[in-house]
């Protein structure tokens, strides 16, 4: 052969990628980088509220708790880097998620079937917000860090963070804090609907609040730091945080007017209208209903590692555990009422393995520890041990145009009262108001859920997702063993020692399409729950919170509570989830983009009157 006279010499060129991300399931998305900086609120509902399929269940600014698919609570994992969040979130609607937006660098949605990795309380999705609290790359140039302030205009809200990241040789270090304070939400008009308090609580005269809506101010602050070492076959980190959060919930009325009630001239005869004021434990806006708020506080400690081995078809050995410390004070008019406190171990253990290039999957292992109680004036949940074992694999099968994937769990559930019996206690000097049941020594409960999907790519541009998916979730220690008032919800809530496992059955048909500067996504689901837990209204019946008894009848909400009780019953969810998004122009400054979506969700009762599914 002959050589050449001369080597070519070649230039380097960059090759810039401006498709739009496709390479994910239509029923998983992404939030990072820009887009999740342009969308941080001071909550994770707010935060998450414009991505397609999730929305925002606010019960005022500073609480924001993400719903999936119209579901929430206990069907929604909320995890910090694959670990629980483990607050009281799941709990009711008015507690808050003990997780902070603004060190969050990506939060990862999930929705369907690939969520059996996390067990039964995400048969309605998962949320995993990755804030690198644990580092794990050395800074560029040994340091490194971000700082930031923000303002809003409404309530004078101010948010301000930091983070700080030193490096050198293999270890890597991050410490990170953040303040936010934010006043009463100000809106245009009046706080109180008139017509809205005259028929749910028979009230005429209600003291007017103009331009805001009351106690809904918050004030919040916390920060982590982190440690890791970062070796060529493997990692190791822990990291220690701590959240302080104290907000309100908006009140459903400010007080009476005593200037417009009727007959007042014959209690207080003559009075000096200037002495009203003397009057306020009456008549003020505390006496009629008192500021509900709530003082949260949480420490976590979290270990990470992963090892890389090197061996042929074993991709990483990974092992995460986190201890969390929790506990949450409501207060009713300055005066503590009932303590949240949920104390939990939770640990996973993960092997990845590639036997062969188009076969890929994972076994794990996750376990998790809690005690959890609601004590104080009013008892709502008595203290409770619990525990739970799961074991999964995951398995993709990857065969031309087609990517098949296959899961199995099972979970193991056992729920220990550190009680006899469940009741409520009686007044002082009162017999008890109803008779205690008792409770067995343990509950116990086992889940197995099992998926499959499959994958067809149609097209470099397009392909097509069936999924399948029957998922198992046991009830929750609420759910089971609550008892007596809440009242930041007003809701006098009974649980129910009789409930079963509840089972979602799930079909979901995503299809994902992608061009240069095109690309669509779309999801339809239906979801039938056989035995969906939920809290069914009892007729005629109340509760008096200042009497401390049972009514069939009540003149005021003001002075009683609906009655709650756990039941189950099957139920439907029929909804679509939509998104498109287009590349318009492209500009020294980076790209014009243009997002669009839409999503609905239907949820009825499958039998009977086939009423809706309440919340």
């Amino acid at each position: 052969g002959t050589e050449p006279d001369d080597a070519a010499e070649l230039q380097a060129v960059e090759v810039v990628d401006t498709a739009l991300e496709a390479d994910r399931p239509p029923n998983e998305s992404v939030l990072s980088g820009d887009a999740l900086k342009l969308q941080q609120g001071d909550t994770l509902g707010k935060t998450l509220e414009n991505q397609m399929g999730v929305s925002n269940a606010s019960f005022g600014p500073g609480v924001g708790v993400p719903v999936i698919r119209g579901l929430s609570g206990s069907r929604v994992r909320i995890m910090q880097d694959g670990i629980g969040s483990h607050d009281a979130s799941f709990l009711s609607p008015d507690h808050a998620v003990a997780i902070e937006p603004l060190f969050a660098e990506q939060i990862e949605v999930v929705r369907g079937p690939a969520t059996i990795r996390y067990g039964g309380n995400a048969i309605g999705g998962t949320v995993d917000v990755k804030d690198n609290r644990i580092p794990e790359r050395l800074p560029e140039h040994g340091v490194g860090g971000a700082a930031e302030t923000r303002f809003d205009t409404n309530a004078d809200g101010s948010n301000s963070a930091f983070k700080l990241d030193l490096g050198r040789d293999m270890l890597a270090l991050r410490v990170g804090g953040f303040y936010r304070n934010r006043n009463d939400t100000e809106i245009p008009g009046a706080a109180i609907d008139n017509a809205a308090i005259r028929q749910q609580f028979g009230l005429d005269s209600v003291v007017k609040t103009l331009g805001d809506i009351p106690n809904t101010d918050s004030e919040s602050q916390g920060g982590s730091a982190g440690l890791s070492w970062l070796g060529e076959t493997g990692m190791a980190g822990m990291a220690v945080s701590h959240l302080d959060n104290r907000y309100g919930i908006p009140k459903i009325t400010q007080g009476l007017d005593p200037s417009e009630l009727e007959g007042l001239e014959l209690i207080l005869p003559d009075i000096d209208p200037d002495l009203l004021a003397e009057f306020s434990d009456i008549f003020g806006e505390e006496a009629l209903n008192p500021s509900v708020r709530i003082q949260m506080r949480q420490t976590r400690y979290d270990f990470k590692t992963e090892w890389y081995p090197g061996l042929r078809g074993l991709e990483k050995i990974k092992f995460r555990y986190g201890l969390v410390d929790y506990s949450h004070t409501e207060f009713e008019g300055g005066l503590p009422f009932t303590t949240f406190d949920n104390q939990v171990g939770e640990g996973r253990f993960e092997i990845d393995h590639k036997l062969f290039d188009n076969f890929t999957g994972t076994f794990g292992a996750q376990w998790q520890e809690r005690t959890f109680s609601a004590l104080g004036i009013e008892t709502f949940v008595p203290q409770t041990q619990s525990d739970n074992l799961g074991l999964f694999t995951l398995q993709k099968l990857r065969w031309g145009d087609w990517t098949l994937e296959a899961g199995l769990r099972t979970e193991r559930v056992r729920i220990d009262p550190l009680a006899d019996t469940l009741k409520f206690p009686a007044p002082p000097g009162q017999p008890a108001i109803f008779p205690p049941v008792k409770l067995p020594d343990s509950l116990n409960f086992r889940a197995d859920s099992a998926s499959l999907s499959a994958r067809w790519d149609m097209a470099d541009s397009a392909a097509l997702t069936l999924a399948l998916s029957r998922a198992k979730r046991a009830p929750d220690i609420q759910e089971l063993l609550a008892i007596g008032p809440h009242l930041s919800t007003r809701a006098f809530e009974i649980g129910n020692v009789r409930l079963g496992n509840e089972t979602v059955n799930l079909l979901d048909l995503g299809l994902d399409w992608h061009a240069e500067r095109l690309a669509a996504k779309i999801n339809a689901y239906y979801n039938h729950t056989e035995n969906y837990i939920y809290q069914k209204l009892q007729a005629d019946a109340f509760y008096s919170v200042d009497e401390s008894k049972f009514y069939a009848d009540c003149v005021s909400l003001v002075d009683c509570l609906p009655i709650y009780a756990y039941s189950q019953r099957s139920a439907r969810f029929l909804g679509y989830e939509a998104e498109a998004q287009a590349i318009l122009a492209e500009t020294g400054w980076g790209q014009l983009k243009f997002s669009l979506f839409s999503d609905w969700v239907r949820g009825r009762f499958a039998d009977g009157d086939r009423d809706d599914v309440p919340r």
